[in-house]
């Protein structure tokens, strides 16, 4: 089996980085969420119906994967958990370099998946249950919750 190009590019930007260059790389991160964004969606609006809906669908787009490997486990008015359990290539890269996950998934690319959705409506929020992420379970569970804080 040849390995993913997407796991090298992690190994090297991981490897022996300090909290200060996983939140450099997250502001990139961020800046090419926002393009792609802007590039997808200029005045058009997102997939779903409500915020919530439309966030989920939002990292579903980006990330390139369906419902089945990031399944809705909970939908409320306000809350919407999901499980994701598609290939991730910084897991991957992790698990290579035996790097915490919840560290580096902190660090790494939330702000960029927080400031992704916010383009969807400025009240959502997201977060991971780092109780609940990959290795340490069979998912990463996700959670897009809409704060009524502008």
């Amino acid at each position: 089996m040849k390995a993913d190009p997407r796991v090298a590019i992690e190994l090297d930007r991981l490897a022996g980085a300090s909290d200060q260059q996983l939140q450099e790389y997250d502001r990139a991160s961020a800046a090419r969420r926002l393009k792609w964004y802007r590039e997808q969606f200029s005045g058009r609006p997102v997939p779903g119906e409500g915020p919530l809906e439309q966030a989920y669908r939002l990292l579903l787009l980006r990330l390139g994967i369906g419902e089945a490997e990031a399944p809705i486990v909970e939908r409320g008015p306000d809350r919407l958990v999901f499980h994701s359990r598609n290939f991730c290539p910084t897991l991957e890269a992790c698990k290579i370099l035996n790097l915490d996950t919840r560290r580096v998934c902190r660090l790494y690319n939330e702000r960029a998946t927080k400031g992704l959705i916010r383009q969807v409506d400025s009240r959502l929020s997201f977060r991971r249950n780092y109780a609940k992420l990959r290795p340490y379970t069979e998912y990463c569970e996700e959670i897009i919750e809409l704060t009524g804080e502008a």
